[in-house]
C-alpha cells in the first residue's frame, strides 16, 4: 500500500496517548473490510455478525441462557430499557437476517430470542478473517519487531479485559 503524505503524519509522531493509535489501527481495520468485502455492511453490521457467530457457541449460548432465567426470576430486577434494548437488537439482527447472513427466532423457550449463522454468513465470516489476515501484513510489513509489538498489545489487552468484563457483568443484559 502506498505511503501517504498527510499533515496528521507529524501529529501521530508526536503522540503519547494510546487510544487515539488504537482507534486509528481499528478504523483503518474496518475501513479496508468494507472497502474489500463482496458485499455492503455497516461498521455496526460487522460487528454483529461476529456476535452472532460468537454467541452461538455452546457456552456461550449456556451462559446467555442462565442469565436469562436468572433475569426472569427477578423482573422487577429488569432495567427499564431492557424491552427496548431486545427489540433494537431483534431489528439489527433482521437487517442481517434480510442479507441472508442470520436466521432470527424470536420464539425460544429459553431466550428472549436466538441468532444462527446460515452458510452464507459463515463464509462471509471466513472473508472477512481472510481480509483482516490481509491487513495486518499490510499494517505490520514494514515494523521492525511486530512480534515484541503483539506481545506488549497482550499486556495492554490482560490490562484492559477486567474493565470490559466488570462493566459487562453490570449491565446484566442477555444479548
Amino acid at each position: 500500500m502506498a505511503q501517504i503524505n498527510h499533515p496528521h503524519q507529524k501529529v501521530i509522531e508526536n503522540m503519547n496517548d494510546i487510544y487515539p493509535m488504537i482507534s486509528l489501527i481499528n478504523d483503518s481495520k474496518i475501513n479496508y473490510i468494507k472497502e474489500n468485502l463482496s458485499i455492503h455492511l455497516h461498521t455496526s453490521q460487522l460487528a454483529l455478525l461476529k456476535d452472532a457467530k460468537k454467541h452461538s457457541k455452546p457456552h456461550h449460548r449456556r451462559v446467555r441462557v442462565a442469565q436469562y432465567k436468572k433475569l426472569c426470576e427477578t423482573p422487577e430486577q429488569m432495567d427499564s430499557h431492557y424491552e427496548l434494548h431486545r427489540k433494537l437488537y431483534i431489528k439489527k439482527y433482521q437487517k442481517l437476517e434480510q442479507k441472508g447472513l442470520v436466521e432470527v427466532n424470536v420464539e425460544c423457550e429459553d431466550l428472549p430470542y436466538d441468532v444462527t449463522l446460515t452458510q452464507k454468513g459463515v463464509e462471509l465470516l471466513k472473508q472477512i478473517n481472510d481480509l483482516e489476515t490481509q491487513w495486518q501484513e499490510i499494517v505490520l510489513k514494514d515494523v521492525e519487531d511486530s512480534d515484541k509489538l503483539i506481545e506488549l498489545l497482550k499486556q495492554v489487552t490482560q490490562n484492559a479485559l477486567p474493565i470490559n468484563y466488570n462493566h459487562k457483568k453490570q449491565q446484566k443484559f442477555v444479548f
